[in-house]
């Protein structure tokens, strides 16, 4: 998303990911999605995932922290 808003600009596109990466935590644990203790963020209730489960959410997050 930052790229396709600030072109080619490497010091804006961090800035940005960053800011949204913020955002994006900090409304989710405001809604109760998700908890965040020492600057790691973790799913509410992820513990009683099955083993499906976090397989698939593994995958969810590797896939955005590579963005």
């Amino acid at each position: 998303m930052a790229r396709r808003i600030l072109g080619e600009d490497v010091i804006q596109i961090d800035y940005t990911t960053e800011r949204v990466k913020r955002m994006v935590g900090k409304v989710l644990t405001g809604n109760g999605i998700t908890r965040c203790e020492k600057s790691t963020y973790a799913l509410v209730g992820g513990e009683e995932l099955s083993d499906a489960e976090h397989q698939q959410s593994a995958a969810v997050a590797q896939c955005c922290s590579r963005r």
